[in-house]
């Protein structure tokens, strides 16, 4: 789960999953880095997650001392943060614990592969970064989900950012592009666009989160030349946190191609 920024609803977003998640067993809850309310002193409000018995979270031996969940150590991890030594826990009751995550990407999809491997858990969620979607591809298989906070003032930008993230996510994939194609490397700027030819008919890009152009011009390329991916990371949805905007107007102003990954928002859900 990420965001176009922080406060568009990941946190609230995580714990209606956890809910959905728990049908099919245990879940393992992640984060990614350590959250700036933390590392600025703050009361991390946004960190913590409600567990049940069972659940396996990342979180520090500071934090797992603190937490009401009383967790048994499954793993201390070789990682250290600024509030601790990062370890995997089991929650022994319900309760409330931080997530603290490692830095390292690299770091994370292992932790991720040990609870695969070692079933501790049927489901894993990860409460990504904000204005982050490149942490998608360091994960192997993973899926993800868009958060989004939308008003009246912002709709406009919004729908727009909307429209372009759905439009990546509905590129064809194709792992060896035809001839003529224009095979691309690393990320796709507005630089390297501008060094594009200009009679370039196709292009093919590693993945959705090499995109890196603004959302105008993104579409606006699209428009012009058969864009493709490589390998494909399924975006399961976007979920906005609308306020006075409804539901209509939005999938309005995101247009019929976008809306269909338009899904009910939590905050609904639990008014």
């Amino acid at each position: 789960m990420t965001g176009f920024e922080k406060g568009s609803g990941k946190t609230t977003l995580l714990g209606a999953l956890r809910l959905l998640a728990r049908r099919a067993g245990p879940v393992a809850l992640f984060g990614i880095g350590v959250d700036g309310s933390l590392k600025a002193g703050g009361d991390g409000r946004a960190a913590v997650v409600r567990v049940e018995e069972g659940d396996v979270v990342q979180t520090t031996d500071l934090f797992a001392r603190a937490s009401s969940a009383r967790l048994e150590i499954l793993d201390v991890l070789p990682s250290r943060t600024s509030l601790g030594r990062l370890l995997l826990g089991r929650a022994l009751r319900a309760g409330e614990v931080t997530l603290v995550g490692d830095e390292s990407l690299s770091a994370l999809s292992r932790s991720i592969e040990l609870v695969r491997e070692e079933r501790w858990a049927a489901s894993v969620l990860v409460d990504g970064a904000a204005s982050r979607i490149t942490q998608a591809a360091a994960l192997d298989g993973v899926r993800f989900l868009f958060t989004v906070r939308v008003d009246g003032g912002n709709l406009s930008r919004v729908a727009e950012r909307v429209r372009a993230l759905a439009a990546l996510a509905t590129l064809p994939v194709v792992p060896e592009p035809p001839e003529g194609t224009l095979r691309l490397e690393g990320p796709l700027t507005e630089e390297v666009r501008e060094g594009l030819p200009r009679d370039l008919a196709a292009l093919s890009l590693e993945d959705l989160t090499k995109s890196f152009l603004p959302p105008r011009l993104l579409l606006r390329l699209l428009e012009t030349v058969a864009c493709s991916v490589r390998r494909g990371i399924a975006l399961l949805g976007v979920v906005p946190s609308r306020r006075d905007v409804t539901e209509e107007e939005l999938r309005e102003a995101v247009g019929p191609a976008a809306a269909r990954f338009l899904l009910p928002s939590p905050f609904e859900a639990a008014a």
